[in-house]
């Protein structure tokens, strides 16, 4: 939603794609976030009190947002992969795209692949195709990945990993894990580029 911000504001004044891999998008839930996205930018606009941010915020509604958020559901890791391949025919239509997100990369490579260089082989293509969209378009990529219990074998210990292992991981320029602690939700930043590992 928040790629919708009007640049007034500080935000792209874009489009969003979002490749839902698993059936979890609830248009229901998207609609309540958009609502209460554009009464915060209302409240922006009042506060600011002049005649352009009152426009950008009167442009910007609920159903726009829903208008210019662009679904893809995909059944299974062959429609994942053609989605991919056809994106870029998609934005050359949808200039304003600013921001693709991935829910999740590897609901359909997990199970169900007996060649792992297969598998290997078509995450790093797809990796190689959303890095390059980012970077020659100017374009946020968030890729969601699932996470699995890991077993030291000196120790025996359980630790939280990657789902589709470390050097999926790499792929990523930032690497966030959310996660509950002590009833809270908790942010910590992996990798980045630009900051040092933190937790919030």
């Amino acid at each position: 939603v928040d790629a919708h911000l009007p640049q007034i504001f500080g935000g792209a004044e874009g489009e969003a794609v979002y490749i839902d891999t698993e059936g979890s998008f609830m248009s229901e839930r998207a609609f309540e976030i958009a609502e209460a996205f554009t009464t915060h930018v209302h409240k922006m606009a009042r506060i600011r009190h002049d005649e352009a941010t009152t426009a950008a915020a009167n442009a910007l509604s609920a159903e726009g947002i829903m208008e210019k958020t662009y679904v893809y559901r995909v059944h299974d890791f062959c429609e994942q992969i053609s989605c991919i391949k056809c994106l870029p025919d998609f934005l050359d239509d949808h200039p304003k795209v600013k921001l693709i997100v991935i829910d999740s990369i590897a609901f359909h490579f997990r199970h169900d692949f007996e060649d792992f260089a297969q598998r290997s082989r078509l995450l790093n293509s797809m990796a190689q195709q959303l890095t390059q969209m980012a970077t020659n378009r100017g374009i946020a990529v968030v890729i969601i990945n699932q996470v699995t219990t890991k077993l030291n074998g000196a120790s025996g210990a359980a630790a939280i990993a990657p789902a589709l292992g470390e050097t999926w991981a790499h792929a990523s320029t930032n690497r966030v894990m959310l996660y509950w602690e002590n009833k809270q939700r908790v942010a910590r930043l992996y990798k980045s580029a630009s900051r040092k590992e933190g937790t919030a």
